[in-house]
């Protein structure tokens, strides 16, 4: 190093030195671009699916727990129709054992035929009425004529066969084969 001499020069304000040498610029890469990418796919692909297997399970656990209070026992049965050849006691005598279930569980078409085999029940319907009651609407016969020794015509010409018939001595008493009701009347 003789003759050569070094001097120091301060560098200009503002300005970056300009390195010297060998040296590698390389911009620094933001941290989520060094790490591996993590692989979602398959939580996407099952989302769906245990969403819907949770809201299905949500919906039967409510479901479970609201129940008792909807489905309430039978507080009322109201009984509609004009009864004048049977009795409110029968009526309720033929419904007792159906009244023991809650307002889901009673069994109204059971209820219905059940009140059907009455000799005097024309026509039964049933129903349920929120939150706790039960609606009976009851046509009975109407009584036409007497059918041999043991039965009644109704006005639509069906045979029914009530247990006093005694009470019955006005009305016409038709004969005739055992299903020609209509055509005698």
């Amino acid at each position: 190093m003789q003759g050569a001499s070094l001097r120091h020069q301060p560098s200009a304000p503002g300005r970056k030195p300009v390195p010297r040498g060998a040296s590698r610029m390389v911009a620094k890469e933001p941290m989520s671009a060094r790490l591996p990418k993590a692989n979602f796919g398959f939580l996407k692909s099952l989302f769906w699916p245990v969403l819907l297997v949770a809201l299905g399970f949500g919906t039967y656990e409510g479901a479970q727990r609201l129940l008792p209070y909807a489905d309430r026992p039978i507080a009322r049965i109201n009984v509609q129709g004009d009864l004048s050849y049977i009795s409110q006691q029968a009526v309720q005598q033929r419904i007792a054992p159906f009244v023991a279930s809650s307002f889901f569980t009673i069994d109204l078409a059971g209820m219905r035929k059940e009140l059907e085999q009455m000799p005097w029940i024309a026509h039964a319907e049933v129903r349920r009425v929120w939150p706790d009651q039960v609606s009976i609407r009851l046509e009975e016969q109407l009584p036409v004529a007497r059918w041999g020794d043991e039965s009644l015509l109704n006005n639509q010409g069906q045979a029914f066969t009530p247990r006093e018939l005694a009470n019955y001595e006005h009305l016409p008493q038709l004969f005739g084969p055992q299903r020609a009701q209509q055509q005698v009347m």
